[in-house]
This record gives structure tokens, C-alpha cells and sequence, in this order.
């Protein structure tokens, strides 16, 4: 049976908007049509509107959802909670980009207003849709009595990976608007770990902007673990460490940081066992269809064995579009659930708070 396209509004027509939904939505015509783009910037919003062929600009997700004929909404601004409440309440299919929220009441009243309005509520974890990343945790998740796992992202700016893409922003909005947008964020992630020194909120917003994608590739490995044996954090919160104990003798080691003028994206999960190592290693989410890998050490009767495996060459964030319309047309259930996110967040936030200098 022939369904029409979702209609689907973008709250947030920044740089995720553009170099990634934007794009792969206008290549799935027969699942998605865009039809409003909302942004703080008017003139952001109408340049990329008209470059994308999206019929209704708004600068107000709540006129937006009060006025555009719309099936579902991608959340797509710096912080997620209220526009995607407001879209759920409205009665919208949501995909909320990461992190969900930046502390656990905002990511509980989201929750529960999805349940209340019965839409699909989902979270851009792109990395979980990868099909490299599939095929090496089903490796993982093979492994028979697992003594450790590494669980490393250390990269530079973005920008090193964002050049050759022609970004629209325009600069026209107003100066008290941000900074009031500013302080509502600061005191969002204050409600998380309270007042804090100006290292420890760094580190925190680290863990929000990237070490979320580490969360849930995580997650969906090898699961949560029991707690935080501890977390240290340096460089100005700009690095930081933790050991994150499993059942039994397993420990997971996390490691991150960003480096100033480092040209170079090192993200990889390692799970060492007696007999095999899996690693699935990642590139920069901004070269599309870059290949996620699985590299496997094995020991064998024979002796020792290496191996790499290119899964698909298929865009994650394409695939997690396609989950998203699956989730919304067939009744499936996503992959990555706000309440798995939810416990990714919490967990976020108990690596901050083991840090002994944390109050």
C-alpha cells in the first residue's frame, strides 16, 4: 500500500541540519518531505529553506508546530528539552538529536510527555545505526569471558572536518536573546551537577557534546555498568578518564579529550578476551560513508591472526532516517529509545560527580 511522504519540520538549521538531514531526507523523497525549517536566525532559516525547497520559515518552534502541517519534528538545536517537549505535546513524532537533555528532569518530563501523547520519541545516536558498528557487536557480543574494555575518543576541532562543506549561517539574532539562551543553558546543566568549578562544567559539557555518541555504542555493546569506580579530569576539562566497573572482574577503561590543532578523529570501542580482541573503530562522522571498521585479533590452534572487515560503505545518519519513518509508518519500536538515553545521561553524570574534586 503507497503511504504519503512524513511531513517533517527541523527545529535547528545549523551545521547537523545542514550537512547531514537536510541532504538525506531530500534523498528520500518517497518517506520524507520537508516542509518547515525553524531557526533562531530568520535569515538563516530562509537561505536554507530556499537552498532545500522547504515551503514555511518560522524563527519559533512553538508557532511552527501551532501553524505548519507537519507529521514529525527533528530537534535539532543546542538544547533538546523544551522544543521537543512542546513538539510531543503537540502531538509530533520526534527524533531529538544527541544528548537528550542536559539533566534528568528535563529527560523525564520529555519521556513522559511521549508516553502521555503516544508518538514516536527517538535519539540521533547515528553510530548505532552504522552497519560497521552492528557487525562488530555482534562480534563483541560473542566474546566469551571479556577481561577488559577501552573505550577511547580523543579528537581535534571539527572544523578541520567541516571545510569543505558551503554552511549557511546568518548573523542576525538578537544579542539579549542569546545571552538569555546562555544562562538558561548554564543553569540547565547546574540542576545535573550543581554549581561547579569552571573545569568540571567544561569536562560535563564535554561529556554531553561527544562522550554521548561513547555512551550509547557502549550501551548497546556490552550494557551499563554497575558504577563508577572513579573519573579523573585534567587540561581544563578538557580530557578526563573514568574506570566504570561491570559484574564480576570486567572494567571498562574511558578516555577522552579534545586537542587543540589535532587534525585527527580517534574514536574506537576494544573488548579484550583470552582467546580474541574486537575493536570497532570509527571515523569523523563528517566524512559521509567513511567506513566503520572491525578489526579482530584472534589466537587460534595455528597462531595468531588479524583481520579487518569493511561492513557497508551506507551513511548512518541516512539509515537512522529510514529507522525513524520505519518507526512512524510501521509501528516499530527505535533502536535508541529516549529511556536508554536517558540512562546514558545518568551515567554522564555519575562520572562527573566521582570526580574527587566535584562538589
Amino acid at each position: 500500500m503507497t503511504t504519503s511522504p512524513v511531513r517533517v519540520g527541523l527545529i535547528g538549521a545549523g551545521m547537523i541540519a545542514q550537512v547531514m538531514h537536510l541532504p538525506h531526507l531530500l534523498e528520500l523523497p518517497d518517506r520524507f518531505s520537508v516542509t518547515a525549517i525553524c531557526d533562531l536566525s530568520l535569515g538563516t532559516a530562509r537561505a536554507v529553506a530556499a537552498k532545500y525547497g522547504a515551503p514555511q520559515v518560522f524563527t519559533d518552534h512553538r508557532v511552527m508546530l501551532e501553524s505548519a502541517d507537519l507529521d514529525a519534528v527533528l530537534v535539532l538545536t543546542r538544547d533538546h528539552a523544551r522544543p521537543a517537549i512542546d513538539a510531543a505535546r503537540a502531538g509530533k513524532h520526534i527524533l531529538v538529536e544527541k544528548p537528550l537533555c542536559n539533566n534528568l528532569a528535563e529527560a523525564d518530563e520529555l519521556i513522559d510527555t511521549v508516553a502521555a501523547s503516544g508518538v514516536v520519541g527517538m535519539v540521533g545516536h547515528h553510530k548505532r545505526y552504522d552497519p560497521g558498528y552492528v557487525a562488530g557487536r555482534k562480534a563483541i557480543q560473542r566474546l566469551e569471558n571479556p577481561h577488559l574494555i577501552r573505550l577511547h575518543d580523543v579528537i581535534g576541532p571539527n572544523s578541520g572536518f567541516l571545510e569543505h562543506y558551503d554552511l549557511i549561517r546568518v548573523d542576525d539574532v538578537d544579542a539579549g536573546l542569546l545571552q538569555r539562551l546562555q544562562q538558561e543553558h548554564l543553569a540547565s546543566l547546574e540542576v545535573a551537577i550543581g554549581r561547579q568549578p569552571e573545569p568540571v562544567m567544561r569536562a560535563y559539557q564535554l561529556f554531553l557534546g561527544l562522550n554521548t555518541h561513547d555512551m550509547t555504542i557502549l550501551h548497546g555493546a556490552v550494557g551499563l555498568p554497575e558504577r563508577v569506580v572513579s573519573t579523573e579530569i585534567w587540561a581544563g576539562g578538557r580530557a578526563a578518564a573514568a574506570i566504570l566497573a561491570y559484574p564480576g572482574d570486567l572494567r571498562c577503561v574511558f578516555e577522552t579529550a579534545i586537542v587543540p590543532g589535532l587534525r585527527k578523529f580517534d574514536e574506537s570501542l576494544t573488548v579484550y578476551s583470552p582467546d580474541k580482541v574486537v575493536s570497532i573503530v570509527f571515523p569523523s562522522p563528517f566524512l559521509k560513508n567513511a567506513a566503520t571498521l572491525v578489526e579482530e585479533w584472534e589466537m587460534t590452534e595455528n597462531g595468531y591472526r588479524e583481520s579487518q572487515t569493511t561492513a557497508s560503505y551506507e551513511e548512518a545518519f541516512k539509515l537512522e532516517l529510514i529507522h525513524f519513518h520505519e518507526c512512524i509508518t510501521e509501528g516499530k519500536t527505535p533502536h535508541t529509545p529516549l529511556s536508554e538515553a536517558r540512562a546514558d545521561l545518568a551515567l554522564l553524570i555519575e562520572m562527573i560527580k566521582a570526580f574527587r574534586g566535584s562538589e
